[in-house]
């Protein structure tokens, strides 16, 4: 079991994340989330608000990589795991009410990402597991 220790969560809290999916057909898709936070020790959430590649492929094949990273310290992650849609219940409603405070549109869905595996992705590392 993969955990996100407090220096990975320091890490990803206010950078810029990247969402790899792929198509059932394996054509593969990477999107910007600005909306990206880590839930817990297991799991990373962001609010799917256009509802168009990335949440469609992930309807069809759950498996995702998400990469985030400080890159003027060179200090990255890259986190890999089964996505979830999530449209209502508790997690939803709270994802809805912070953007629209941000004066942002409700999402589609949260997609909630059970990390699986994780891997040191800046220097020295360059792709280590580290989980």
């Amino acid at each position: 079991m993969a955990k996100i220790t407090e220096e990975m969560k320091a890490l990803v809290k206010g950078q810029p994340a990247f969402i790899a999916t792929a198509t059932p057909d394996g054509i593969p898709s990477v999107a910007p989330k600005g909306t990206t936070r880590v839930l817990d020790d297991e799991h990373i959430i962001f609010s799917e608000s256009a509802g168009k590649r990335t949440f469609e492929n992930i309807k069809m094949n759950p498996k995702v990589a998400i990469i985030i990273g400080d890159l003027s310290k060179m200090q990255c992650l890259r986190f890999s795991g089964t996505a979830e849609i999530i449209t209502e219940g508790p997690l939803f409603e709270k994802s809805t009410e912070t953007m629209k405070k941000l004066g942002m549109s409700a999402p589609y869905a949260v997609i909630k990402v059970k990390v699986e595996e994780i891997y040191d992705c800046g220097a020295p590392g360059f792709g280590k597991r580290i989980d």
